[in-house]
């Protein structure tokens, strides 16, 4: 209380001094977070998150593995691969809850202030906000890392900011952003989550923010770099007098004193270094390991596997280039979808692990299902001449088989489909009107996925078509996705909670058009452009809901993408030694609540 009575007294003494001409146009809230519904669950006086233990032990050290290689520490780098845990060397202005759908909280920010219109917002610091080398973290620094950003950033980060019309520093210690037109909740809250970097550093004439470097940045958050063995391994240890040990939001949170991350060249070279003892902890989504690979000859295992549920929404899907004429015409796309046999997969495959995704927004309330309802059937009847017909008369649903591996009727379908598409089958080839064979390539970034993709390449084959997988290393597959150089692609789309400018990244027209954007697909069409505008400018979750059930329709019926599968759950194997709180957060996977007892 004391402190929001401070901030008004400061607000209210600017305005008398004309110093500000804008905080007190209107009526503003001063609070230490931001909920987009409405309803923070800690309030001001909160000690810790519950999924966090405050009495957790600091100290040992917390041994992970990755597979592939990293090129730089900088992740706001334009180009290269992040080293494991790079990204978390700044501190946000707030910290994200785990344990709600979207809510932040005061990290470098110890308060926000804002009007009920979000037409402007100002963060104020917090006066003991450090960076590693003891300078604090001010105005400048703010408004220093906003504008880099917005000119040089990823587009990603131009998508997000176009809408603020301006970032001033109001003190040392208080940044106001205004934006064109009274945004939505969701930006505010992601702005919230911009990581400050220090302009005294990035100013420097040999360090750019932009560039791949694997040079140890000079950072704010709990860990700074210790160790970088280029492709192999990177360790961070944790700063003692880390400027933000003590606040809510970390207490019982960054325990060990050390984290290590090794790079292997593959999956299976790391699973066999994690049963050596190399590593203390993996995150294992593989279903034969995971059914297999942990157990001893006695049935008995050394390590403790546990599946910690979550709330998190997402899944992972085969992903056509609609940039590319072969996938042109929306029969083919369906046709190719009837191959991809996922009951087959799960039952032969993954061991029945895995939950078939039947939405972008899987295992969540924003996932469309059955028919339109009447709010739905409003939105997208103006829109009617670019939406196929089936999306209004019969509900969407991946392809269905008995898992015997007979897909003789679904394949009947598709060839039906591709003689509408105007092919035919000649001589065990699929042909287009030309006369041309259809053929594609699988691009893959890990070879474990060989594993799922060579059951769907033989029906394939069926149907005439030659599906040929390509695996690359890692660094090769990301350049290739950056520049769109591909057919099709296996990938995760892991929107969060309650989505924003994520929605506009991965469908929108815009990202379709840029080197490195996140809409891999090429979807471009203007009703949907004109639905994540609206989703993004949500009030509500139910508007939001609304929203997101018709772009769900939309981007499924266009077979932009062929969902694959999703998990409920962290399928987490780790050694003893390791422990975590009791609560674990549905919406993040909680190791930085972890600690070490031996």
């Amino acid at each position: 209380m004391e402190l929001i009575k401070g901030f008004l007294a400061l607000s209210l003494l600017l305005w008398l001094t004309g110093t500000v001409a804008g905080p007190v146009e209107q009526k503003s809230t001063i609070a230490h977070g931001l909920s987009f519904h409405n309803t923070l669950k800690y309030p001001q006086s909160f000690r810790h998150f519950d999924y966090a233990n405050p009495d957790a032990p600091k100290g040992g050290t917390l041994r992970k593995g990755a597979t592939g290689t990293f090129t730089t520490l900088n992740t706001f780098a334009t180009k290269g691969s992040w080293a494991d845990g790079s990204y978390f060397l700044y501190d946000p202005l707030m910290f994200r809850a785990g344990d709600e759908p979207y809510s932040v909280y005061a990290l470098v920010a110890e308060a926000i202030e804002y009007p009920d219109d979000y037409q402007w917002i100002i963060y104020h610091l917090n006066p003991k906000a450090r960076f590693h080398d003891g300078q604090p973290i001010t105005a400048e620094d703010v408004l220093f890392t906003f504008e880099s950003l917005q000119k040089r950033g990823p587009p990603h980060y131009q998508h997000l900011y176009n809408r603020v019309e301006k970032v001033e520093a109001l003190s040392e210690r208080a940044v106001r952003f205004r934006f064109t037109e009274p945004p939505a909740k969701s930006l505010v809250l992601r702005l919230s989550q911009l990581r400050i970097v220090p302009a005294h550093y990035w100013q420097q004439p040999d360090n750019d923010l932009f560039r791949a470097t694997l040079k140890p940045p000079l950072a704010s958050g709990p860990y700074r770099v210790k160790t970088v063995n280029p492709g192999h391994f990177v360790s961070y240890e944790r700063v003692a007098d880390y400027w933000a040990a003590d606040l809510p939001v970390n207490r019982g949170r960054h325990n060990f004193d050390l984290i290590r991350t090794d790079y292997y060249i593959d999956d299976a070279v790391a699973l066999e270094a994690f049963k050596r003892g190399e590593y203390d902890l993996r995150i294992d989504a593989n279903p034969r390991n995971w059914a297999t690979a942990y157990q001893q000859k006695n049935g008995q295992s050394p390590f403790i596997q546990e599946k910690i549920s979550n709330q998190s929404i997402g899944m992972r899907a085969f992903v056509l280039n609609l940039r590319k004429p072969i996938f042109a015409r929306r029969e083919v796309r369906q046709a190719i979808a009837l191959a991809l046999d996922f009951n087959w997969m799960n039952e032969h495959l993954f061991f029945g692990m895995y939950h078939q995704a039947e939405s972008l927004f899987a295992s969540s309330d924003l996932a469309a299902t059955g028919l339109p309802d009447a709010t739905e059937r409003a939105l997208l009847t103006p829109w009617q001449a670019q939406l196929p017909p089936e999306l209004f008369t019969h509900p969407w649903q991946p392809t269905d088989s008995d898992g015997s591996g007979n897909w003789r009727q679904n394949k009947v379908r598709a060839f039906k489909l591709l003689k509408k598409a105007g092919f035919y089958y000649e001589q065990k080839t699929l042909k287009d009107p030309n006369g041309k064979p259809l053929r594609f390539e699988i691009l893959l970034g890990h070879p474990e996925h060989e594993r799922f993709t060579l059951p769907f390449v033989r029906n394939l084959r069926e149907l005439g078509i030659e599906a040929r997988i390509n695996t690359v290393d890692t660094s090769q597959y990301i350049n290739r996705l950056q520049q769109f150089d591909f057919d099709m692609i296996s990938h995760g789309f892991y929107p969060s909670i309650t989505p924003g400018a994520e929605l506009k990244n991965f469908w929108g027209s815009v990202s379709a058009d840029r080197e490195a954007g996140q809409n891999l697909s090429g979807i471009k069409l203007p009703v949907l452009d004109h639905l994540i505008d609206l989703a993004i400018g949500a009030k509500s979750r139910n508007e939001l809901i609304n929203y997101t059930r018709a772009i769900d329709r939309i981007v499924l019926w266009h077979y932009a993408v062929l969902p694959l599968w999703y998990l409920p759950y962290w399928p987490m194997v780790y050694r003893p030694g390791l422990e975590r709180p009791a609560i674990a957060p549905p919406h993040a996977n909680g190791l930085s609540t972890w600690w070490r007892t031996r």
